[in-house]
């Protein structure tokens, strides 16, 4: 037997709400089932450990996204997160889901999905031909579009709002993936590193006549503070509505690069915080570029991308190893994953988040603590 992610009462009201709608006569199963992000090596890389605990991603229900929890996806701008959810959203649409797709800054790249719903049309309508399928899904580009709910959130508190007090209808029945693009992009409009906020205090205190540093360091503390909590709150309410709702929450996050007291620069995400944040986030993966060689030394010509496991299960991955690492390419339809070996095991960009003791006189959650350091700080934005 299948066992959701999800309480047991909430899987009998989903259950319910299939049962009662005509044009829906999936199974529980297939309404709990896991969304794919379209690689098999990731979808394997990602429901790897649920295997072990007998859930529905690991009891042939298929892998990916695990509906009821929240992942995390980081990496630098311009890497192709927004490409693998893309992907991952329309392999959902053209299974005949529902899709909910937040903007937090640029928009979503209309001709790109229109260019992979073709795509997504083209292939299940060839593949139910073929295989003479009836049970196949044969959904029109239009029809599939008419599933994907678009919502921009300008600011922070608009998105805070929506998934902390949602509307009643929100989100539509039958959503399985809720992707919100960025979770980070809207937090240094309010919230400034640190290095920004004592500039701040020392103008200010230079202007109304000084201040005592016991007092700027205070009011740092406080703002410092706040970011982390709000940071908390808002991984709190996706949490809250990935497991009432059944949906697989997917965040996508920016990046911090540090430098000092590492050999190379180590990028981090833009949200890093312990607490709440931590342990709200089921699976955490980073997108990176990487030089890429196979066994016989032939250097690849497309741009390889590295999507590598960096928490699953609720569980930071303290190794590495190759199984945790899937090489795919982006072409006009969609992700193609590269099965090639490589000559090595791409060089480590990233490191786990952990949280270390805080001296005496550190202020809590400022920069050095989260793994980032003043002078030495830089913001990765875009996607």
């Amino acid at each position: 037997a299948v066992i959701p992610s999800i309480p047991a009462s909430q899987a009998l009201r989903l259950q319910f709400q299939a049962s009662s709608q005509p044009s829906s006569s999936a199974p529980l199963q297939q309404i709990l089932s896991p969304v794919s992000t379209g690689l098999v090596g990731l979808d394997y890389a990602i429901s790897a450990s649920a295997a072990a605990s007998g859930t529905a991603a690991g009891t042939g229900a298929g892998g990916g996204f695990a509906r009821g929890s929240v992942s995390e996806v980081y990496g630098p701008p311009g890497v192709g997160k927004t490409s693998l959810l893309l992907n991952t959203a329309v392999k959902a649409l053209a299974a005949g889901q529902h899709v909910v797709w937040i903007d937090t800054g640029p928009p979503i790249p209309k001709p790109r999905l229109q260019q992979l719903l073709e795509a997504a049309h083209t292939h299940t309508h060839t593949h139910t031909h073929t295989h003479n399928n009836s049970t196949s899904s044969s959904l029109s580009k239009e029809e599939m579009a008419q599933n994907l709910t678009h919502i921009r959130t300008p600011s922070l508190p608009h998105l805070v709002a929506l998934l902390a007090h949602p509307p009643p209808n929100f989100p539509p029945v039958g959503t399985s993936l809720l992707v919100v693009d960025s979770v980070s992009a809207p937090f240094p409009s309010y919230f400034p590193n640190a290095t920004e906020i004592r500039s701040r205090l020392a103008s200010a205190s230079s202007t109304t006549g000084g201040g005592k540093e016991q007092q700027q360091q205070q009011q740092t503390q406080w703002l410092l503070n706040r970011k982390r909590n709000v940071a908390s709150d808002l991984a709190s309410h996706a949490a809250k509505l990935a497991s009432t709702r059944g949906l697989a929450v997917v965040l996508l996050n920016q990046t911090h690069t540090k430098i000092r007291g590492l050999p190379r620069p180590t990028l981090y995400p833009a949200l890093a915080t312990a607490g709440a944040w931590e342990s709200c986030i089921s699976t955490r993966i980073v997108i990176y570029r990487e030089f890429f060689s196979d066994v016989s030394g032939k250097k690849r010509k497309e741009k390889v991308r590295f999507a590598e496991m960096m928490k699953k299960g609720g569980k930071v991955l303290a190794a590495r190893t190759e199984e945790d690492i899937v090489r795919f390419i982006i072409d006009d339809n969609g992700l193609r994953e590269l099965n090639l070996q490589p000559e090595s095991t791409p060089q480590t960009i990233s490191l786990p988040v952990s949280v270390r003791k805080r001296k005496v006189g550190e202020i809590a959650d400022s920069e050095e603590e989260s793994g980032f350091e003043d002078e030495e700080e830089y913001d990765w934005e875009g996607t």
